[in-house]
């Protein structure tokens, strides 16, 4: 039997990109995502914003992204 991977999940990295998503939220991918960028980029399609950070990049959910009150 040979292994393949499916598939990759992109998780929110909170309302100030220091701390976890209060929500627990990921990125639906879509049936023929199977890269990073491709996950990505359905979460943009999500309203799922992606910051650039020193060294990597921040997802960041709708709701950690729109809420004032989360990002502190």
């Amino acid at each position: 039997m040979t292994a393949r991977p499916i598939g990759v999940e992109v998780a929110c990295d909170g309302p100030t990109g220091g701390d976890d998503c209060p929500d627990s939220a990921a990125i639906s991918a879509r049936f023929t995502s199977r890269t990073t960028r491709q996950v990505r980029a359905d979460g943009r399609q999500d309203g799922w914003t992606v910051r650039r950070a020193p060294g990597r990049l921040l997802d960041v959910c709708p709701r950690c992204s729109t809420n004032p009150a989360r990002r502190r």
